[in-house]
């Protein structure tokens, strides 16, 4: 799908993609792969396998799986070396930000040369893309879309063209609910398109991405569920078919495809000798299996994908150290392998040529030679291996193989992908942005510490969260220590908040508002890593959501109110590819000042809508349940409560939710009181009414 590839960055646990500072020339060749789908389009050449290639290439383009669509369309290349398409697709997915946008105008340069003795067809496609590589996905827009509309006019049947446009036009939703520019049309030609191509696994991955965060999900079930089906061995398709599901209360079936995610990554790691840090979807199907546990009232099983995720993330820390050892020992051997053929030139004073061996032959008098010392080669070789913390010999995510050394002349071949670099190959030891790979560690540590930290704040156990360890070294970027340290700040709050220390919990709020304004004011950072900017939006909502409680449990109901409101807006306004909340939902803070404050229509009110956007959620259903208790309409809460009785037939059987709820349904005649969820419903006195409500919830 062009949008995720050339617009917008999923969040990601690792900083690094693999193979993405790699040339095109260099990435190492995939095997032809089944269970991607069958999208085909004919191009120019007589070579089978440099069509199948191109084939799978285009299969991944139109799942999301930028970096593997690369290497396909890189061996296509490989094999016939006039194909202009498979530059086409090289341009086409090398990735956002405008990091890439040398290479992506390299590759259109190439597909543009190559295509003057190409079809009608395949120059049309060329030439659209060139339009991208020009002026940017932003800036190209318009031309883009009015050439490949051309293309569509002039070839009606091909099916790729309208799926290439439609996964370019997928804008999402605003937080209001109102679609992007773009966004109609694009769903326009995708209902078309299942209606022509009902197998295509590509048109089914657009339509769940296309239809995600509408407010009709469920008009895209059935392609989550055809795409699990025909492309099991693409993850990034698995991960969206599970979002899809678990976003419309498909809980088991969710858990399914997104396990079936994390097994299709650890056999392509597999298959591929490559760490887990080159997986592209199982940690965020992790977390999102242990989202969906918490949800389900699963806690045991929702610490167990946690820690799970963690002990995942410190497994890639140890391959990543042992291979930076091993690296290291090959720099030394380097080291010592050239010491016997660097120059020993004299110092002359006069400012004669120094004499200089160099390889089998000797520098002629007067020749110009600039070759460092044996001291200086061997200490550049030591500290160019330690600048590198992950490296995947040769495989790595974000590192280029190493550099050859120009002014001696000899040429030290270098391993890359499964083959090595040619002699005279420009490459480059070192990592393409400086200090990235040093923060690719502990962003995922906190990613994983994080998950263990939601998972105890959805069941109310504050303490448990407050205790979750997140040490990270001091030189972790400055986003992913202030998102640490705001996680640290809020779940002390909250457990303080518990304790009744309403002090402590002053000032942990006053601690996260002096976050937010130095981050807010650094640059937005490309790539993968967490933008400070992005991190500043969900501090923010934190510190509203823990002020907001606090405010409510002084008693100041309105202005308790008004503040959980706020950051029910800012919540509103954070972007999909920052890092996702870690406090509280303000809203189900919200509905429940509510039910506190005696208004329990609009406490309903904002229940349903939460159960709407998830209806698996047990959580939000059981809120629903209280606020008819609270009006009195004792037969709806009967069926809430059997409602949120169904979402967690699962659940962990020691829960008080789970206790109360039967007690409800089974008494009919008992009072529930709904102050704190270990509350135990107590017999009604003699003589009472048949339903009599004590005392509402509490923030």
């Amino acid at each position: 799908m062009l949008a995720r590839l050339l617009r917008a960055d999923e969040p990601s646990i690792y900083v690094h993609v693999p193979w993405e500072d790699v040339a095109d020339e260099a990435l190492p060749p995939p095997p032809l792969r089944e269970g991607l789908g069958t999208a085909h389009l004919e191009v120019s050449t007589r070579e089978p396998l440099a069509q199948a290639y191109f084939d799978q290439g285009l299969r991944l383009l139109h799942l999301g799986w930028g970096e593997e669509a690369r290497r396909a369309f890189a061996e296509a290349a490989r094999r016939d070396s006039g194909l202009a398409m498979a530059w086409w697709g090289l341009a086409l997915a090398r990735g956002a930000g405008a990091r890439f946008a040398g290479a992506r105008a390299e590759a259109t340069r190439r597909a543009l040369a190559l295509s003057e003795g190409a079809t009608d067809v395949e120059q049309r496609y060329v030439v659209a893309a060139s339009l991208l590589a020009d002026k940017g996905p932003a800036n190209g827009r318009h031309a883009f879309v009015r050439d490949m509309e051309c293309l569509i006019d002039r070839y009606p049947e091909d099916a790729e063209a309208r799926l290439l446009l439609a996964g370019f036009l997928l804008d999402g939703y605003e937080p209001d609910g109102r679609p992007g520019q773009g966004q109609p049309y694009a769903q326009a030609l995708l209902r078309e398109l299942l209606r022509t191509h009902p197998d295509h696994a590509g048109v089914h991955c657009a339509w769940v991405h296309a239809m995600l965060h509408s407010a009709r999900p469920e008009a895209a079930l059935e392609s989550a569920r055809k795409l699990v089906r025909l492309a099991p061995a693409a993850s990034p398709a698995l991960l969206a078919a599970g979002r899809l599901l678990h976003r419309v209360g498909k809980v088991d079936e969710a858990r399914r495809a997104l396990e079936a995610a994390v097994a299709a990554d650890d056999a392509w790691l597999a298959g591929e000798h490559l760490p887990h840090t080159a997986a592209p979807s199982a940690e965020t199907a992790m977390r999102l299996l242990s989202q969906g546990c918490a949800e389900a009232g699963q806690y045991t099983e929702a610490q167990a994908w946690a820690r799970r995720l963690r002990h995942r993330v410190e497994e890639a820390g140890r391959e990543s150290q042992a291979l930076l050892v091993h690296r290291r020992a090959e720099a030394v051997r380097d080291t010592e392998a050239l010491s016997g053929f660097l120059p020993q030139h004299r110092v002359d004073g006069a400012g004669s040529e120094p004499q200089a061996l160099l390889g089998q032959g000797r520098a002629e008098p007067g020749q110009h030679t600039d070759i460092p010392s044996s001291a200086h080669r061997s200490r550049d070789l030591v500290e160019g291996a330690g600048n590198q913390s992950q490296v995947l010999l040769g495989q790595h995510a974000g590192l280029r193989p190493p550099h050859r050394v120009d002014g001696a002349g000899s040429e030290p071949q270098a391993l890359l992908g499964q083959g090595r670099a040619e002699p005279g190959q420009h490459t480059d030891l070192r990592p393409s942005h400086r200090g990235e790979s040093a923060g690719s560690e502990p962003q995922a540590l906190l990613f994983a510490a994080i998950t263990m930290v939601s998972t105890h704040l959805r069941f109310g156990f504050w303490r448990a969260a407050a205790d979750v360890p997140m040490e990270l070294p001091e030189s972790a970027p400055l986003a992913v220590r202030a998102l640490r340290d705001g996680v640290r700040l809020y779940t002390r709050g909250v457990s303080a908040l518990e304790a009744g220390k309403l002090m402590e919990v002053e000032r942990a709020c006053d601690a996260l508002d002096a976050l937010h304004p130095p981050l807010s004011e650094e640059r937005r950072s490309e790539g993968r890593l967490l933008c400070p900017r992005d991190v500043a939006r969900v501090v923010e909502v934190a510190a509203q959501e823990l002020r907001g409680s606090l405010e409510a449990r002084r008693g100041d109901a309105g202005r308790a109110e008004a503040t959980l409101t706020r950051a029910v807006r800012l919540e509103r306004r954070l972007r999909a590819a920052g890092p996702a909340p870690f406090s509280r939902s303000p809203r189900e803070a919200l509905a429940r000042l509510r039910l506190r404050s005696e208004r329990e229509d609009r406490a309903l009110s904002l229940a349903r809508t939460l159960v709407s956007e998830r209806p698996g959620c047990g959580h939000f259903r059981l809120l629903a349940a209280e606020a008819q208790v609270a009006l009195g309409a004792w037969d709806d809460a009967v069926a809430d409560f059997t409602a949120f009785l169904d979402c967690w037939r699962d659940a962990d059987p020691h829960l008080p939710e789970l206790r109360r709820a039967r007690t409800f349904i089974a008494g009919r005649g008992r009072v529930l009181r709904l102050v704190h969820s270990s509350d135990v419903p107590t017999p009604l006195e003699a003589g009472a009414p048949a339903f009599r409500v004590l005392e509402t919830v509490s923030c």
